[in-house]
């Protein structure tokens, strides 16, 4: 049986929104094509867009800034053990800090979340189920404020899984 840990933090600027009504959903459908995103990352965006959808919500865009700190979250709590919205790296602490420093410029307006799913196997279905079991994970997937999403997937050599889901809304 998989070991599931979830934790949210949410960072945002603007309001927040109530949860959501959980349904079941129909196959997803494949919203964006992007060959930087690998399968787990995929699904796992289709995931969250067909969640949206059923729900009468436009679909997130990638945002390939957000996939390669959502990349490196991930693969920083690997390898230095441990699970938390908050690094243990100076300069990289919060997913604010992250974004920031990848982005290269502060803009004038941003309102930025974060999901972080881990698990002892590899199944973006079971992530996404989990994610949308709890409220405030499923506020982000279904947040009417963000208009973009990164995902960033590390497995480990063991089959550990670490998962890192961005949503952005930005005004440049």
């Amino acid at each position: 049986m998989a070991k599931i840990s979830l934790y949210l933090v949410t960072l945002l600027l603007g309001n927040r929104l109530p949860g959501p009504v959980s349904a079941p959903l129909p196959q997803p459908v494949p919203m964006v094509i992007s060959a930087q995103l690998n399968y787990e990352e995929q699904r796992l965006m289709d995931l969250a867009n067909t969640e949206r959808i059923s729900q009468g919500l436009q679909p997130l865009r990638v945002n390939q800034t957000l996939v390669r700190v959502a990349r490196a979250h991930s693969r920083e709590m690997y390898e230095k053990s441990y699970f938390d919205h908050y690094s243990p790296t100076p300069g990289f602490r919060t997913p604010k800090d992250r974004y920031l420093r990848e982005l290269g410029r502060i803009p004038a307006w941003a309102c930025i979340g974060e999901n972080l799913f881990y698990s002892s196997v590899n199944d973006p279905d079971l992530g996404n189920r989990c994610l949308m079991d709890s409220p405030a994970h499923a506020q982000n997937i279904l947040g009417r404020q963000f208009e973009q999403i990164g995902v960033g997937v590390f497995e480990a050599p063991d089959g550990r899984f670490w998962v890192t889901q961005m949503f952005l809304s930005q005004m440049d």
